[in-house]
């Protein structure tokens, strides 16, 4: 994590500006990064042992703030001067209290009531605020007005020392988000803004350098990251004589070498920083244990691990004084530090080390969710996802260090920002705001604008920067609903489970699966850098026992490769037209038998017995189905339990009801040649060739100008679905909605007055082509008038989790890849499934690849008679129907590939 910043008035020293600005690069241990946080005070202090005299540097400042005060009242720059320097000294000073966040918003509004917001006053005291949240472990809050210090400042004051600072601070709260993009273009503007500012004081560059090799090393950039290093070490050497920064300066040089693997070149570094820090600070400043870490991971780089142990020890206890038990930079030097105990043979010390680690973390991300764009949200995940990797490693290897607690945290950290959104959405769908309102009105339309940009930034001058315009604005209202929904909300965090509630809400006949893909170390004893391989495990949990079971599936590489090779065969045999199908089942079993063996197989003594197996995949085990596993001459569908997913282990606990709601919504074979004004009535294209899929994954390119293609045999499958309700379910209304009328406005009205929604259309997903936007953009469904406008006939996954489908039982996606998307890890897949599951539906069936036409058509009317006729749970009916078309294929001498069959699946509420 990069140091919180504080704001410099023009009167104070450049040499202590540099100093509480300068960047530290991380310490890396093996996979895990501990980003560095120094910003001393303004002035060097002494510990009180060796000056007992020393003037306290924040009563200084608050002293000067009360001179201010009297010397220039009202709304004057001398005040606005006087609350930067006391915010910027408790920040540095880590004595930030909620008073430390109204002076600076005292700050904010009067420097907006002297020189207005587009002035550099207002840049200086906007920033100096979101420094106090970065201080404050909320960079979530800090980011929004980092980013509108630094677009006022391009305006009004380009290329000086304030536009430097602006982009510095929102580099570090970009980082601290793990948003690497934002990161690297907020450090290269800060290095150009202070090299063209013409500043005396070259030393503030080197800090700058040195913060922009960090992100240049994170993104493998070694050889951009070290010339930026050896710059700023040759500034460095310029200096006629040590100074304050100095400490932090070389603290980075040397952090940088040791993850560089150069230890004679990082020692040196490490020992003159830990010098001066002694010398400047005093041995219990939080500058001496910055230092402390780093030589801490240089000793245990080189296997000297009693030495790395003290020096550990040592610096933590530092952070823990100045940070507190529960601050993520704390959390950081506990991760590296049980990493090292791990690869000294103390396993139970790491593991608890660890799991103290995580807890502090997903703790604080769970906050930071809630106030994130979905996309920011997502992408701080990714790195979230990875905090458990050490303490699975661990339990893997040695499940006698206690299963339990490893479990309870993969349990609690799963699809945090899925659940966060929905939380969002289910609020400001309960709450009627007009303000509201139009915010969602306003986030629609530029949702919109963001679907039509997409993909075309590789064929236009400046379309890119329109994409990221409209990307930009959508996260701007996203932020503002955000922050509304918090207004009228009572959770404080996301909902806490406990193993025992698993064990109260798994049915007495079944067994919970919980798969996890993580970066396995191997904690070779004795080496620090040990090897590492993306593994697989699984959890097994059973009702009503103490016992929880893990099992090690092995390396991630060969089970996707299998995975990959399957789903391969089902798309050969999608677009084969029949032929060669002998071929291509052949192929099938030989892959996924494979697969059964290395996931399911090792799982036998604890599914045997079961009558229902509820299954958490993760990784590319998200995208095959286990019903489709060959066993025997046949399937798994077969044989044994029943096997029903889940998109996480809390879709066992029952939440609140939801508002009641009855009827079917039924819409299919929309006309997608309709021109947006015509009337609705005409009919199908007859001279258009029947689609016998409902579509595949398309890029960026293709979708903007891809026309699809009739559905016929959706228009059966959708009034089969009627008849068989009205027939069966006499008690709740029907609509069936197909042709010209199937819109997406139709949709959108029906959709959530309804209990059963069922969607046969095409859908689409796109690929990593279409830019860093939010993955629920690239997903959606297809409506009529396609052909002529996509912008007013395509649903995005993301327009579809802002719908209120509370109440919703069940939601039929019978259309090709719904259950696809972007894969990541601890999220699940970032699709069509997922937006209406945050929209509030409680039950999906999906398809997880491109789906036949008539064959669904057979598949959907089995469905629905299993669960009207025969009273079926979701898990029986998909389950039942699956087996019902596998054996009616094999009866009729037809292919059994489980492309015909086994490709729709039920996720959620099993019941």
């Amino acid at each position: 994590m990069k140091r919180t910043l504080g704001r410099k008035p023009e009167n104070l020293p450049a040499a202590v500006s540099a100093l509480c600005a300068a960047p530290l690069l991380c310490a890396k241990c093996a996979a895990i990064l501990l980003c560095l946080l120094v910003c001393p005070a303004l002035k060097p202090q002494p510990s009180a042992a060796q000056n007992p005299k020393s003037p306290d540097p924040v009563e200084e400042a608050r002293e000067g703030l009360r001179a201010a005060e009297a010397a220039h009242p009202g709304n004057t720059p001398e005040v606005v001067d006087a609350l930067l320097l006391l915010v910027q000294r408790e920040c540095v000073g880590r004595k930030t209290s909620a008073e430390t966040m109204e002076m600076a918003e005292r700050a904010v509004a009067m420097s907006d009531a002297i020189a207005g917001k587009e002035s550099i006053l207002y840049v200086e005291a906007l920033t100096g605020e979101a420094k106090v949240y970065l201080a404050g472990d909320q960079p979530e809050k800090g980011r929004p007005m980092a980013e509108q210090a630094l677009e006022i400042a391009q305006r009004v004051a380009p290329g000086t020392r304030p536009m430097a600072e602006a982009a510095d601070a929102l580099d570090k709260l970009c980082w601290e988000l793990n948003d690497l993009p934002c990161s690297l273009h907020a450090a290269e503007t800060a290095v150009t803004a202070i090299r063209a500012s013409h500043t005396e004081n070259e030393v503030y560059l080197a800090s700058m350098l040195q913060d922009l090799a960090q992100i240049r090393l994170r993104l493998d950039d070694h050889a951009g990251a070290r010339a930026a290093v050896l710059e700023s070490i040759e500034i460095v050497d310029r200096q006629a004589k040590p100074s304050a920064p100095m400490t932090i300066l070389e603290s980075n040089a040397g952090a940088f070498f040791v993850r560089e693997k150069q230890p004679d070149e990082a020692l040196p570094h490490l020992k003159k920083s830990l010098a001066l820090s002694n010398e400047i600070y005093g041995a219990d400043s939080i500058q001496v244990g910055y230092a402390t870490i780093n030589l801490a991971e240089l000793y245990a780089r080189a296997g000297k691990f009693a030495e790395a142990a003290a020096e550990y020890e040592s610096g933590l206890a530092l952070f823990r004084k100045w940070y507190g038990q529960k601050h993520t930079r704390t959390a950081g030097v506990e991760r590296v530090y049980a990493a090292e105990l791990a690869a000294s043979g103390d396993s139970a010390k790491a593991l608890n080390l660890d799991l103290d680690s995580h807890r502090t973390r997903r703790e604080t991300f769970t906050l930071a969710v809630r106030v994130l764009p979905e996309r920011q949200a997502l992408t701080l995940a990714a790195d979230f996802a990875t905090g458990l990797d050490d303490g699975l490693s661990l339990v893997v290897a040695h499940p006698e260090l206690g299963i339990d607690p490893v479990y309870q945290e993969v349990i609690r950290s799963r699809a945090l920002v899925a659940e966060e959104m929905a939380k969002r959405q289910a609020s400001l769908n309960r709450n009627k705001d007009p303000e509201i309102a139009a915010l969602l009105a306003e986030l629609d339309k530029e949702r919109a604008a963001a679907l039509a940009s997409t993909g075309a930034a590789q064929n236009a001058a400046g379309s890119e920067q329109t994409y990221s315009d409209a990307i930009a604005h959508m996260e701007r209202i996203e932020r503002q609903l955000a922050e509304r929904s918090l207004q009228f909300r009572d959770d404080q965090r996301a909902r806490t489970v406990e193993l025992a509630d698993l064990r109260r809400h798994v049915p007495a006949h079944a067994v919970l699966v919980s798969y996890v893909q993580y970066l396995r170390r191997s904690f070779e004893p004795g080496k620090m850098l040990s090897h590492t391989a993306r593994s697989y495990a699984a959890f097994t949990l059973h009702p009503g026992s103490d016992r929880i079971r893990v099992f090690d599936l092995g390396q991630a590489a060969p089970i996707d490769a299998l995975v990959q090779r399957a789903r391969a065969t089902a798309d050969t045999e999608a677009h084969s037209g029949g032929l060669g199908a002998v071929r291509n089942e052949r192929a099938w079993r030989q892959a996924a038998l494979a697969l059964r063996k290395q996931v399911w197989d090792p799982l036998q003594s604890e599914t045997g017995t079961a009558k229902l197996v509820l299954v958490v995949p993760d990784g590319d085990l998200n995208l095959i189905p286990f019903g489709g596993l060959p066993y025997g001459k046949g399937y798994l569908v077969e044989h044994g339990p029943v096997i029903h997913i889940l998109t996480s282990e809390r879709d066992l606990i029952p939440v609140d009801a939801a508002t009641k709601k009855a009827g079917l919504l039924a819409i299919g074979s929309p006309q997608f040649d309709l021109t947006v004004n015509e009337q609705p009535a005409a009919q199908q294209r007859e001279d258009q060739p029947p689609s016998p899929l409902r579509d595949a994954p398309v890029t960026c390119d293709q979708l903007r100008s891809l026309q699809f293609g009739p559905l016929p045999g959706s228009a059966r499958e959708v009034s089969e679905i009627d008849s068989a309700w009205r027939r069966w379910n006499r008690g709740e209304t029907s609509s069936l909605i197909v042709g010209a009328d199937a819109t997406r406005d139709r949709f959108l009205v029906e959709a959530e007055r309804s209990r059963v929604l069922h969607v046969a259309t095409h859908a689409f997903v796109l690929d990593k082509s279409c830019g860093n936007g939010n993955p629920l953009l690239h997903s959606g469904l297809v409506f009529a008038g396609a052909n002529q406008s996509h912008e007013a006939a395509i649903l995005t996954a993301q327009q579809i989790a802002s719908l209120d489908l509370s109440g919703v039982d069940w939601a039929v996606l019978s259309a090709c890849n719904t259950g696809n998307g972007v894969l990541q890890d601890g999220e699940g897949v970032l699709g069509l499934e997922r937006a209406f599951r945050v929209a509030g539906a409680h039950s999906i069936v999906m398809a997880l690849w491109p789906v036949d036409d008539n064959a669904t058509r057979r598949f959907m009317r089995e469905l629905y008679s299993q669960r009207l006729a025969r009273h079926a749970s979701t898990a029986d009916a998909v389950w039942n129907s699956s087996r019902t078309v596998l054996l009616e294929r094999r009866a009729a001498g037809q292919s059994t590939h489980p492309w015909y069959w086994a490709g729709i699946v039920g996720s959620g509420g099993w019941e």
